[in-house]
């Protein structure tokens, strides 16, 4: 019987799953049951079916009666007395029935059913995504890519040192393999380019570690999840190219290249800022990351791939870094996909998509008016044009006299993932997907369900005001604030949270957009910043903190909801009802903690109305979230009285300090307990 790795002959020559040593997929289950060269079981081969392991009188001589009109029986007596009745299949009207050893005139035929069935059957279990590492998984999940295998016996290492090598068109993975545990892993390219060479040791090293054993873990529970995660955005860039003409991991490398270069010029112009004077590098990379025109990183965070971080959690705390993954990251995932039907602009390979200098030297009128900062200098590489195949050439037809069947351009563009999802409004929304000149589809959900869904059984009416309660626990360091020790136990404060949503509109949750120049993604960096710290600090305020415990308040938490409140609700809460009391008033004094109300408008401008009590009075401040994540305290009550210096000592203390403040601390709560301590 054939074996699965059945491809056309490479225009290199034999292929692996041709060479003679090539391994047959095994058809246990089990990673470590049968041995290696097992016979393989593939949906896919010709007339393959569970009955060619096992055949019983009828199955054998199916094959001669596929055309037959009379029923086959794998019991003799019944055959017999089937057929003494004088009785044909048409007489039972089974036309287009297939039921075990009974084989239809008309329609389809039981090994199309079978091979439709064990397709799903097997489209089923790689959803799972639960095989284990193991020789067979390896491969198995290499067939399952369309990929080539081969493996090789490691001279010296014993009978059971093995080499498997996954091979496609523009590039390999080797894999070196002992009693089903993988002690090498290394990741080549068929081609010497240097864009991508200089990355192959760091996708390399996370290949590895998918594979590799967690000390003190079995290889029984050693799963392929995160090397299957990986291998396949290899395997998509590898199915794309076009061998020769097109190599979507260059073009990848080559995007990598324009922005690295960008991102080092950041830094330069950082550096000759005297706001960050004496930063070091690292810090001044963070600053460059989450201020200027981000920050490219190939194959990072156990990631295989292009990621392009435009925001990051505690960006300003001088222990964060690029490549900190203790904090959470916001990033533009870049990789290729096929083209879709509609209009699109094809992938380009260029590592030129921005000039040396950077910076535009002649600029146009419409430029210099709308200019708010520097003026990049972006270039149009060439398009790509690929000759056709010999498939096409062959066909021939309609192409060939219209003259359509000359050079085209590849069906495959640049496609955008964002990592996490960013939940915006529908207008800003519209404006990202301009770069993509598609369609964005009318949504029925508002920004606020989004950002906190609606529980299920609530009712809820999207043009209704929405009320969120909350008690959030705030970890304070007064101590350190006063000057004194840092290393005391911070003082727990419970805060009782409640946001307000007076005018909804409706949202969208951003994942993909296909885009066709670097610059498109740099061009929507500061609204995605925008909303992404305005995420954050409703995060921070309405939603549980990992890592810190609740503090002790009298049982704050037990009517807290994410559910929208109804005019009753309201009502009661107006009277001073016991029923309703968890949604009323709360004194600074209550058990409950410090209340404090925020009230959402999430357009045109992001802002958060926030009140809460502060000394004799209500303490009542505007905050806006710009372009950018920048925040501005547009109005206030309270910061009048501040006549404290700065740090520097040169200046008094004014509102856009405190806005300052609320940037470096990302958390609302923290932020106002800072403010009540310092200025009541």
């Amino acid at each position: 019987m054939s074996t699965p790795m059945r491809h056309g002959p490479s225009q290199q020559g034999r292929t692996p799953s041709q060479h003679p040593a090539a391994a047959h997929t095994p058809q246990a289950s089990t990673p470590f049951s049968n041995p290696q060269t097992a016979p393989a079981f593939s949906p896919h081969g010709p007339k393959s079916s569970p009955q060619q392991f096992k055949k019983s009188p009828a199955t054998a001589t199916s094959a001669t009666i596929a055309n037959s009109m009379t029923a086959n029986f794998d019991s003799p007596s019944a055959a017999a007395a089937y057929n003494t009745l004088g009785m044909t299949i048409n007489d039972l009207n089974l036309d287009n029935l297939s039921v075990g050893g009974l084989v239809a005139a008309a329609g389809r035929t039981d090994e199309e059913d079978r091979k439709k069935r064990i397709d799903a059957v097997i489209a089923a279990l790689w959803a799972q995504n639960s095989s284990r590492v193991s020789n067979q998984g390896l491969e198995r999940l290499a067939i399952h890519l369309n990929l080539e295998c081969l493996w090789e016996d490691v001279k010296g290492g014993g009978d059971n040192a093995k080499t498997l090598i996954i091979a496609g068109q523009t590039m390999a993975v080797e894999v070196g393999i002992t009693n089903h545990v993988v002690h090498f892993a290394s990741l080549t390219y068929s081609d010497p380019i240097p864009s991508l060479e200089k990355h192959v040791d760091k996708a390399s090293a996370i290949l590895l570690k998918d594979l590799s054993l967690a000390p003190g873990q079995s290889p029984l529970t050693k799963r392929l999840t995160q090397f299957r995660a990986n291998f396949e955005r290899l395997a998509n860039l590898d199915k794309l190219s076009v061998t020769p003409g097109l190599n979507c991991h260059e073009a990848i490398a080559g995007v990598w290249e324009s922005l690295e270069k960008l991102h080092r010029w950041d830094v330069q112009q950082l550096r000759e800022d005297p706001s960050f004077r004496n930063m070091s590098d690292e810090r001044l990379r963070v600053f460059a990351l989450c201020l200027r025109h981000g920050c490219p990183l190939m194959h990072t965070r156990g990631r295989i791939g292009l990621s392009f971080d435009y925001w990051k959690e505690r960006r300003k705390i001088g222990s964060t870094t690029v490549d900190t993954e203790k904090f959470k990251t916001w990033a533009i995932l870049i990789e290729c996909a096929p083209g879709s039907g509609m209009v699109y602009n094809p992938i380009r390979v260029s590592e030129k998509w921005i000039g040396d200098g950077m910076e535009k030297s002649n600029l146009t009128d419409e430029e210099m008016v709308s200019a708010t900062g520097p003026v990049l200098d972006w270039l149009e590489p060439a398009n790509i044009l690929l000759p056709p195949t010999e498939e096409q050439k062959a066909e021939g037809g309609l192409d060939s006299v219209v003259g359509l069947s000359g050079p085209k351009p590849p069906d495959v563009m640049f496609i955008a993932t964002f990592d996490p999802p960013v939940i915006v409004p529908h207008a800003v929304a519209q404006e990202i997907h301009k770069i993509s000149a598609t369609n964005l589809p009318l949504s029925n959900v508002t920004f606020d369900a989004l950002m906190f869904p609606i529980a299920d059984g609530s009712s809820y009416d999207p043009s209704e005001p929405r009320e969120i309660i909350f008690t959030q626990t705030i970890p304070t360091f007064f101590t350190a604030l006063d000057g004194q020790s840092r290393g005391e136990e911070p003082i727990l404060k419970a805060h009782r949270n409640t946001l307000f949503i007076y005018k909804p509109v409706y949202g969208h949750v951003l994942t993909q957009i296909p885009f066709s120049h670097p610059k498109d993604l740099v061009a929507i960096q500061p609204l995605l910043r925008q909303y992404a710290f305005l995420s954050l600090l409703l995060t921070n305020s309405l939603k549980p903190k990992d890592g810190i415990r609740k503090a002790d308040d009298a049982g704050g938490n037990k009517n807290d909801s994410l559910a929208p409140q109804t005019k009753q609700d309201e009502f009661h809460s107006f009277l001073g009802n016991p029923t309703g009391s968890s949604q009323g008033k709360t004194e600074t004094s209550s058990p409950e903690g410090l209340k404090v109300d925020i009230t959402l408008t999430a357009h045109p401008v992001p802002r958060l109305s926030l009140v809460f009590p502060f000394k004799d009075y209500t303490a009542n401040i505007m905050v806006e979230i710009r372009p950018g994540g920048r925040v501005q305290i547009l109005n206030d009550n309270i910061f009048h009285t501040d006549t404290a210096m700065v740090r520097s000592g040169d200046r008094k203390r004014v509102p856009q300090d405190w806005a300052n403040a609320l940037e470096t601390m990302e958390d609302i709560g923290a932020w106002i307990e800072v403010v009540k301590h310092s200025l009541e």
